[in-house]
């Protein structure tokens, strides 16, 4: 009776971990990572959780929750970097305005 129960668990926790990862995923596709922080903080603690029970996550598991977060990752760096290009040529054309108008 009690296997039952630990795949159900075992089943929770990484049904929980993907909805997480979901929702996180959501909100770098939108360009609101700022908002991802508190699913960040409940993902770590889940997957610490998980780590450290009896019915723990394979490595399969695990290397497959790693590639999701490293794309997710690669995402936001990726929208990060076009904000930054954005911002600085926001900047040099607010400069170069400046500099026609003092003429």
């Amino acid at each position: 009776m009690d296997a039952p129960a630990s795949s159900e668990k075992l089943t929770s926790h990484a049904e929980h971990i993907q909805t997480l990862l979901s929702k996180i995923e959501v909100l770098v596709n939108d360009d609101n990572a700022d908002e991802a922080q508190p699913f960040l903080d409940t993902l770590n603690t889940e997957l610490k959780q998980w780590c450290e029970s009896s019915e723990g996550p394979s490595t399969e598991q695990l290397e497959l929750i790693q590639l999701r977060i490293n794309t997710i990752l690669v995402k936001a760096n990726s929208a990060k970097n076009e904000s930054s290009k954005a911002i600085i040529k926001h900047k040099k054309s607010g400069k170069a305005i400046k500099a026609y108008k003092a003429i």
